[in-house]
């Protein structure tokens, strides 16, 4: 037995071991700890969703690519995602993009490009310690209750007489210099109910509406649009109740209109001025230009003259120097030389000219001014803003292209889609049906049937892009369920030789408003039998399109009963000796029944053959009618299917054409 010393000295060796022991175990189970948090934090890194560009637009196989997933693999996650169209060309929206890729961890940002943008400044935070500029005023009414004819008498001029019908057909702007000494920007919009988005353009860019209405005439349809523009832009409206020498005039019924319609007139305990004038004799004009002044100093309009220069295109045109647009400058100062965008396209302002058509240097807050130089025509409403150099107005132009291609394409993707859709049928009709034939069987595959009204083909050109504009808003809103207009393409100048080419290869028509048609152009047209509907003015122009649409409507069709017959008994007779041939045995129950008349076949209700007679008897004898109460023997071309108790119908059927 080991003595004292002994087991003292194993005693001490067994603690020694047992303390290694835990030792050992403390650090490894520090070594598990550190190794479970690198775990972690290498989980986390992975778990964090990685950021990601994807435009607007995408197909299912670019969106693959983008995420790095094999085209089958991510055809089969998205139809486990509930996406049932995944044809390798389908059109994805960005929202339904950026879903999809967040199930593949993915941040999806969506790239709109909005900093290639041109943007307008924002509003200078104390306008008081601005420059004065020239106050806009837009007059604005009916048709024909004399807006241009005041304008005239303001200005001095006659532009009236020099508009098609008397009708003003283009946005007008000139800068007055009152008896006072005021300068006012005056903007004359057209009151026919197709230039709706010109006036809605006048009442945005101006300051103050001199609402027109005649004294004889009262409010009328466009007067009430007239009041809500200006309404809708918050401008302080003022009246000129116009013709009130005529003898039929109503002042009274004429404030007790507008009341109606929102206008509060001062006699009626409002804040709107009514001014009573004449165009013509020129009666109240000067309280009307005193009542314009005042209330412009009320307003005391103010705008920078310096920084980036900022307008609206009020209108466009194409004359001898090239493409020029009448702009409207809102802040900042138009000089030569500037680059400046509006819309689509932009220029280098090769000159600017006033409205008495002066070349002048710089154009300020407020004042109208036609800039020639533009790379292509710009549209009326367009907003212009100045760019700092030729190469940022090419980039926003490029920008603003490019965004409009992906908003067309947003408004055609479920089209673009569909379309697809059955162009990917249609290939693989195509290859079962090849497969069955080299099988040696036919495949019996059902026809698409078309649908939809018929489309009848126009190109719109006018003599400047505010006309094309309503010409093309007045005909698109003609089409019905049975026919519609479709215009292929619009534009700004003369009809050219293309303009033939194209719409005798659509086989459509050429619509020119306002220009002068050349007698090679015209020559071209009848040679390529390309028809042109030539007005200059818009009401014509709307009826010649409505009778070319007409052509293309089915005509009504009425059909009248003439005599009804019952089959009552078959009988079977032998022709030319040899050949048996069954012959429907009837009496006629009302009416008369010709040789010549279309016939119908009605059982239990239901018509079972439309056609003709192939021959009517009477006894043995030809006959060419057989009136109410006879008998007679019928049968019907290539048809023998009849049954006693059919019932025979004797029609006549009248087509007859239909306009919209």
């Amino acid at each position: 037995m080991p003595n004292g010393k002994e087991r003292d000295k194993a005693k001490r060796r067994e603690r020694f071991v047992n303390q290694d022991e835990v030792e050992d175990a403390a650090r490894q189970e520090a070594r598990e700890r550190a190794e479970l948090k690198k775990q972690r934090k290498r989980e986390k890194v992975a778990r964090k969703p990685i950021p990601i560009m994807l435009p607007e637009y995408i197909t299912v196989s670019n969106l693959a690519i983008a995420l790095h997933v094999r085209l089958e693999d991510f055809v089969w996650k998205m139809q486990e995602l509930g996406f049932e169209e995944t044809n390798h060309d389908f059109i994805l929206n960005s929202e339904n993009a950026g879903l999809i890729a967040m199930e593949y961890n993915f941040d999806p940002i969506i790239d709109r490009g909005d900093s290639e943008d041109l943007k307008a400044r924002p509003p200078a935070e104390d306008p008081s310690i601005l420059p004065q500029r020239p106050p806009i005023v837009t007059i604005m009414g009916h048709v024909d209750h004399g807006k241009t004819t005041i304008l005239d008498f303001l200005r001095k001029s006659s532009v009236a007489a020099t508009e098609h019908g008397g009708i003003t057909q283009h946005i007008g702007a000139f800068s007055v210099p009152m008896h006072s000494g005021k300068t006012i920007t005056f903007l004359d919009t057209p009151g026919h109910a197709a230039f709706l988005n010109m006036r809605q353009r006048g009442a945005v860019v101006t300051d103050i509406v001199i609402l027109v209405v005649a004294a004889d005439d009262s409010v009328k349809p466009q007067t009430i649009e007239a009041i809500k523009h200006a309404k809708a832009a918050n401008v302080p409206i003022m009246v000129a109740i116009n013709k009130v020498d005529k003898e039929e005039a109503n002042i009274d019924r004429v404030k007790q209109d507008l009341a109606r319609h929102g206008v509060d007139v001062e006699d009626f305990g409002g804040e709107t001025q009514v001014v009573c004038v004449s165009g013509k004799t020129g009666q109240g004009m000067d309280e009307l230009e005193e009542a314009a002044v005042a209330l412009s100093d009320v307003l005391d309009m103010r705008a920078e003259t310096d920084g980036q220069a900022e307008g609206w295109v009020l209108e466009a045109s194409i004359k001898p120097v090239g493409k020029v647009a009448t702009v409207l400058v809102r802040r900042g100062t138009m000089r030569p030389g500037d680059f400046i965008v509006a819309g689509n396209t932009w220029a280098r302002i090769r000159c600017l000219r006033n409205e008495a058509g002066v070349e002048i240097e710089e154009a300020g807050p407020g004042t109208p001014v036609e800039v020639d130089g533009w790379r292509e025509q710009p549209l009326a409403g367009d907003e212009v803003l100045q760019a700092v150099d030729e190469q940022k107005a090419k980039i926003v132009v490029d920008y603003r292209l490019e965004r409009e291609e992906r908003e067309r394409m947003a408004e055609d993707m479920e089209a673009i889609n569909e379309n697809r859709k059955v162009e990917q049928e249609k290939r693989d009709r195509e290859k079962a049906e090849a497969e069955a034939e080299k099988q040696g069987h036919a495949l019996d595959i059902p026809e698409q049937k078309a649908g939809g009204p018929k489309q009848v083909y126009f190109i719109v050109k006018g003599d400047v892009s505010g006309s094309v504009e309503a010409v093309m808003d007045s005909i698109t809103a003609l089409g019905t369920k049975e026919v519609h207009p479709h215009i292929l393409r619009s534009g700004v100048g003369q009809l050219s030789e293309f303009d033939i080419e194209h719409a005798a290869a659509a086989k459509g028509q050429l619509i020119n408003f306002n220009t002068q048609v050349e007698p090679h152009i015209s020559r071209a047209a009848e040679q390529a039998k390309v028809n042109i509907i030539n007005e200059n003015i818009i009401y014509r122009l709307v009826e010649n399109v409505k009778a070319e649409l007409s052509k293309h409507l089915p005509p009504l069709i009425t059909q009248r009963v003439l005599g009804e017959a019952d089959i009552s008994n078959i009988f079977s007779i032998t022709v030319k000796g040899r050949q048996q041939k069954n012959v429907a045995g009837c009496k006629v129950r009302n009416g008369v029944i010709g040789k010549n008349a279309k016939v119908k076949v009605i059982r239990h209700g239901e018509k079972v053959y439309d056609g003709s007679l192939a021959s009517l008897k009477n006894v043995k004898k030809d006959v060419m009618e057989i009136k109410n109460g006879a008998e007679c023997g019928m049968s019907f071309t290539d048809w023998f299917e009849f049954q006693v108790g059919d019932r025979i119908q004797s029609y006549e059927q009248k087509e007859e054409k239909r306009y919209l």
